[in-house]
């Protein structure tokens, strides 16, 4: 079977926009695969829309294979069967005024082994049980991911198949997201929110909070409770303490990221994780004098950490320049923490992220060869290792 390859959001939306381009001409279909809640449909969709073709959504867990083929009626005149198109496949012609047709096939391995093998026909021949589908129909399948992602999925096997697909990993990054939402009219406190503690826009491990929690807390903030700023949202959080708006937050992306959202809004924490990676000046002359409050140095550095542990991962390698660069604002931070939360977050840089090698090129971006020197006094005795 094919590794699928990963992807980030904007190369998705490339790919797909060039799959479109080829108006049907193409002999394979695109599989997207990822965790619930990171917008694989959501981006399918807007694709289409841009590119003005007819957006098909079908979840293939709720249909079996005759829903596909169509029902049998008989034909008295001809005395024969003959089957009805569904209405949920696409239709014999392209309605006006779109360009073509999207059929995006939703929870493709969720599906039963026998509407998996329809696929086959679908994407090799552009025939759904006895109906043809229009010329410039794009095939395009989503799934999740099994046990990585805790979703029960139809175990499946064809490399006939599997030779017809182009299999892609989605692993939604920040900056992609933020340009996403700003497109999208997300709420402005959701993107600020995500902005500063970058960390908080998807939990790999639990899940929760995910891309899609956070767009529904950003249509709870609009829609249900009419609230469109930043100051609203203050002044409504202060003024219903544990009230209705505050246990949706926590419904839609868990108590740990919707109870920091809340509170970044009533009580905001003195250090960001954004902060940190950027290397703030002013925090940092702060957290020297020890007014940093413990907790809040915790939440940030914490964050940092996992944002770069995902760096180091999509680096495959040693990391760029760009991201030394962070890795010497986290250590700058790390270095002038309490003793021992210093050694403890520095530990922790090594197991998470495996850039020990890396530090000594990090520290050497400073232009403070004093600072430089004293941070690597600080963790020397790592560093001699």
């Amino acid at each position: 079977m094919k590794e699928p390859v990963e992807v980030s959001i904007s190369e998705i939306e490339e790919i797909l926009s060039k799959y479109l381009d080829a108006e049907g001409r193409i002999n394979y279909a695109l599989k997207i695969i990822g965790h619930p809640g990171i917008g694989k449909s959501e981006i399918v969709k807007q694709v289409a829309e841009r590119k003005n073709y007819f957006f098909i959504d079908t979840r293939l867990a709720f249909k079996e294979n005759i829903d596909l083929g169509g029902y049998p009626v008989p034909d008295h005149t001809e005395k024969r069967m003959i089957y009805y198109r569904p209405k949920f496949i696409p239709p014999q012609t392209i309605p006006e005024p779109f360009n073509g047709i999207l059929w995006f096939l939703d929870e493709a391995n969720r599906a039963h082994p026998t509407v998996i093998q329809t696929l086959f026909q679908i994407i090799t021949e552009h025939v759904c049980g006895e109906h043809l589908l229009p010329e410039r129909t794009a095939i395009v399948l989503s799934g999740n991911l099994g046990h990585m992602d805790s979703t029960m999925i139809t175990e499946f096997d064809d490399a006939a198949l599997d030779g017809r697909l182009a299999i892609f990993h989605l692993k939604p990054n920040v900056e992609d997201w933020l340009q996403w939402a700003a497109r999208e009219d997300i709420h402005p406190a959701v993107i600020r929110y995500i902005s500063l503690f970058p960390e908080k826009l998807w939990d790999e491990t639990h899940i929760d909070p995910n891309p899609r929690g956070w767009h529904q807390v950003s249509q709870a903030l609009l829609f249900s409770f009419g609230i469109s700023t930043d100051d609203e949202l203050a002044r409504h959080l202060q003024e219903n303490p544990d009230g209705p708006l505050e246990k949706m937050v926590y419904s839609l992306v868990g108590r740990i990221a919707g109870r920091d959202f809340v509170l970044q809004h009533t009580a905001p924490r003195e250090l960001t994780t954004r902060q940190v990676l950027t290397g703030d000046q002013e925090r940092l002359a702060c957290l020297k004098k020890n007014t940093i409050p413990t907790e809040d140095l915790l939440w940030a550095l914490s964050g940092a950490v996992s944002v770069l542990r995902e760096k180091k991962i999509a680096a495959q390698g040693d990391l760029p320049k760009s991201d030394l660069a962070i890795l010497c604002n986290v250590l700058q931070f790390t270095g002038n923490a309490r003793a021992d939360l210093s050694l403890s977050f520095f530990y922790l840089l090594i197991k998470e992220c495996g850039i020990l090698s890396e530090i000594p090129a990090a520290l050497g971006l400073l232009d403070d060869d004093e600072l430089a020197g004293s941070l690597c006094q600080a963790f020397g005795d790592f560093l001699e290792d």
